[in-house]
C-alpha cells in the first residue's frame, strides 16, 4: 500500500514541479504591481502615427494636460493628411483600387514624418529654459523622424505591388519583386529609426549635445529677457503686444471663416494653416510684453508656435495685476492647503505693503500711537487720557461712596502726578525740538521719586 502510494505521489510531484516557475513569475509580478512596478518604462520605440491633438507632460512631479499647438509644420501634416485620404478615395479606370490606396497611403505617411520632425524640434529647442537639455532631446527625436518615413515607403510599395493586377498583370515579374524590396525596405526603416532613437537618447551622445544645451540656454533666455525689458521700460511693450493680438486674431478668423466656406477638408485644412500664422503673429508679442501670450518663454515660445507639437502648447505670462505671491500660493495649493492660502497676505502685498509705514515714519513715527491715546491727535499729552479715565473713574467713586474714593485716592494721586510728568516731557520736547529747550523734563519724575523715598535725616 505505501509503494503505491509513494508511485502516486511522484506524478504530483513532477507537476508541481513544472508549474514552480510559472507560479514564482506571477508571484514576482505581482510584487512589482502592488509596489508600484507596473511604471516601469520600456525603451523609446519610434512610432508612425501621426499623433494626437493632446498629451501631457511632466515637469516638477506633476502632470499637466496640453492640447498642442498648431504650427505650419503641423498644419502642413494636417493636410497631407487628409489629402492622402481623398486620393485614396478615388478610382482610375483600369487601373487596381490598390494603386490609388497605396499612392493614398504614402502622402498620409508624410503626415506622421512632419509631424515627428516638428515634435523634435519643439519638445527640444523649442523648450529651451524649461528642459535641462533641450539639443538632446531635439536630437534623440530625429530616430522617430526616420521611422515614420517607412510608412511612406510602405505606401509605396503597396501601390507598386498593385500595378502588376488586373490589367497590367503582364507587369507582375517586375512590379512585384520591386514592391517586396520596398516593403522590406519599410520594416528596415521601421526598425533602424528605433534603433537610432535609443543610440541617439542614450548617455554618450547626451553628454555631447549638454554641454551644447549649457551655452545656448543663458544666450536664448537672456535675450527674450532683454527684448521684454525694452518693452516694459519704454512702456511700449503692451501696446505693441496688443496690436500684434489684434493682427493675429483677425488672420485666425479668417483662416476658420476660409475653412467653414471651403466645405472639403483641404480646404478647412488650409485654413487652419492661415489661423495658425495668426496664432504665431500673437506670440510675438511675447518678445516685448512678459505679461501676455508667450510671456514665459518668448524666443522658445514662438519656435513652437511657428513649427508647432501635437502636445505641447505655449506657456503665456502672467497677468500684469497678478498677484506677487502667485508662485508661492501655487506651491501651497499643491499641498493640499486651499486653493487661496495667502489671500489676506497676497491682498496686502498686491497693492502698496509699506505704504502706511512710510508714511508713518516721514513724519512722527509715533504720531498715530500717539493721536490714539491723547485723543486730540496733538503730541502735548500722550497719556493724559488715562490720567483722565482714572479721575473720572476716582470722581465717580468718591460720589457714590467715601470709601472707595479713599481706596483709590493714592493710585490717582500717583498716575495723575506720573503722567503730568510724561505730559510735561512730551510737551517740552515737541516745542523745543530736543530736551534741552525745557531745562529739565525729568523733573517732575525726579521730585515724584524723591517724594515716594523715605527722607534721610541727619
Amino acid at each position: 500500500m505505501s509503494t503505491h502510494r509513494l508511485f502516486n505521489r511522484r506524478p504530483a510531484a513532477s507537476a508541481f514541479l513544472s508549474l514552480r516557475t510559472p507560479l514564482i513569475a506571477v508571484a514576482v509580478a505581482g510584487l512589482l504591481a502592488a509596489c508600484g512596478g507596473s511604471t516601469v518604462n520600456s525603451p523609446p520605440t519610434a512610432s508612425t502615427g501621426t499623433g494626437g491633438g493632446s498629451g501631457s507632460t511632466g515637469g516638477g512631479g506633476t502632470t499637466t494636460t496640453t492640447t498642442g499647438t498648431s504650427g505650419a509644420v503641423t498644419g502642413a501634416a494636417k493636410t497631407t493628411n487628409d489629402l492622402g485620404a481623398v486620393i485614396a478615395a478615388q478610382t482610375i479606370p483600369g487601373l487596381s483600387p490598390q494603386v490609388t490606396q497605396g499612392l493614398g497611403n504614402a502622402v498620409s505617411g508624410t503626415s506622421a514624418t512632419l509631424n515627428s520632425l516638428a515634435n523634435a524640434v519643439t519638445s527640444g529647442v523649442g523648450q529651451i529654459g524649461a528642459t535641462p537639455n533641450p539639443v538632446g532631446t531635439t536630437v534623440a527625436g530625429l530616430g522617430s523622424v526616420v521611422s515614420s518615413t517607412s510608412g511612406v515607403v510602405q505606401g509605396l510599395s503597396t501601390a507598386v505591388d498593385g500595378l502588376g493586377s488586373g490589367n497590367l498583370a503582364p507587369l507582375s515579374p517586375v512590379t512585384t519583386p520591386l514592391a517586396g524590396a520596398l516593403s522590406t525596405t519599410a520594416t528596415a526603416l521601421n526598425a533602424g529609426g528605433a534603433t537610432l532613437g535609443n543610440t541617439l537618447g542614450s548617455v554618450p551622445v547626451q553628454q555631447v549635445t549638454q554641454p551644447l544645451s549649457t551655452a545656448i540656454t543663458p544666450i536664448v533666455t537672456t535675450a527674450g529677457l532683454v527684448t521684454q525689458a525694452a518693452g516694459t521700460q519704454t512702456g511700449l511693450g503692451a501696446p505693441v503686444g496688443g496690436l500684434l493680438a489684434q493682427v493675429g486674431g483677425a488672420l485666425s478668423s479668417a483662416g476658420s471663416q476660409v475653412g467653414a466656406a471651403s466645405g472639403n477638408p483641404v480646404g478647412a485644412d488650409a485654413g487652419a494653416l492661415v489661423a495658425s500664422l495668426g496664432n504665431t503673429v500673437t506670440n510675438a508679442g511675447g518678445l516685448v510684453n512678459p505679461n501676455g501670450p508667450n510671456g514665459a518663454l518668448p524666443i522658445p515660445g514662438l519656435i513652437t508656435s511657428l513649427v508647432g507639437n501635437t502636445n505641447l502648447s505655449v506657456a503665456n505670462g502672467p497677468p500684469s495685476n497678478s498677484s506677487p505671491l502667485s508662485p508661492l500660493q501655487s506651491v501651497l495649493a499643491s499641498l493640499g492647503l486651499g486653493g487661496n492660502p495667502l489671500g489676506s497676505v497676497s491682498t496686502l502685498l498686491g497693492g502698496t505693503p509699506l505704504a502706511g509705514l512710510g508714511s508713518g515714519l516721514s513724519g512722527a513715527p509715533l504720531g498715530s500711537l500717539t493721536s490714539t491715546l491723547g485723543g486730540t491727535g496733538s503730541a502735548a499729552s500722550p497719556l493724559s487720557s488715562l490720567g483722565g479715565a482714572l479721575s473720572g473713574v476716582a470722581g465717580g467713586t468718591a460720589s457714590g461712596s467715601g470709601g472707595g474714593a479713599q481706596a483709590l485716592g493714592p493710585v490717582t494721586a500717583l498716575v495723575g502726578q506720573l503722567t503730568g510728568t510724561l505730559s510735561g516731557a512730551a510737551g517740552s520736547t515737541a516745542s523745543g525740538g530736543s530736551a534741552g529747550a525745557s531745562g529739565n523734563p525729568a523733573s517732575g519724575l525726579t521730585t515724584l521719586v524723591g517724594g515716594l523715598l523715605p527722607v534721610n535725616r541727619k
